[in-house]
């Protein structure tokens, strides 16, 4: 379920889904570090970029909403290890390209084929980073259109479960 669904505005005409707010402290500053939404960014730009290119900036904003509040609701300690896998992907993936700078300073396409050497080399915290942001990007509307998702289950509902009545 995502933010949009758990906290809907009452009068759906009255505001975007798209102005909603992450969960915030009591004060209204970020739970979720700037800089940990930051590196969901670069990452997820070159993880879900295409032959035409990165996905659009508004879908990006999107995602990084999403994100920042589903970190900020899931406490501290998976802030902390979703932060690490984060800092560390960041650290190495240049490496696998024999690069020094950072991540995000690399182009998107070679961002992309740095992730891919990173996980094929080993695997755990880009797959960690990889599994959190796919089940939030394909939860936008137009993302699961391009990828033919059309909100029908996948076998219809007459089919019986072994052993159910």
């Amino acid at each position: 379920m995502s933010r949009r669904d758990r906290e809907s505005p009452p009068d759906p005409e009255a505001a975007e889904p798209d102005a909603l707010v992450p969960l915030r402290r009591e004060g209204g500053a970020p739970i979720v570090s700037p800089r940990l939404i930051a590196r969901v960014r670069v990452v997820a730009e070159a993880l879900f970029s295409t032959g035409e290119g990165p996905p659009p900036a508004a879908r990006l904003d999107w995602l990084c909403l999403e994100a920042e509040d589903f970190l900020a609701r899931a406490g501290a300690r998976s802030r902390f290890v979703v932060g690490l896998a984060l800092f560390v992907v960041g650290l190495l993936a240049p490496l696998m390209l024999w690069r020094l700078s950072p991540l995000g300073r690399l182009s998107v396409r070679d961002r992309a084929r740095a992730l891919q050497r990173l996980e094929d080399r080993f695997g755990a915290p880009v797959l960690a980073v990889k599994a959190m942001l796919c089940i939030l990007y394909y939860e936008h509307p137009d993302a699961a259109r391009e990828v033919g998702f059309d909100g029908a289950c996948l076998k219809s509902a007459s089919t019986a479960l072994p052993g159910a009545s």
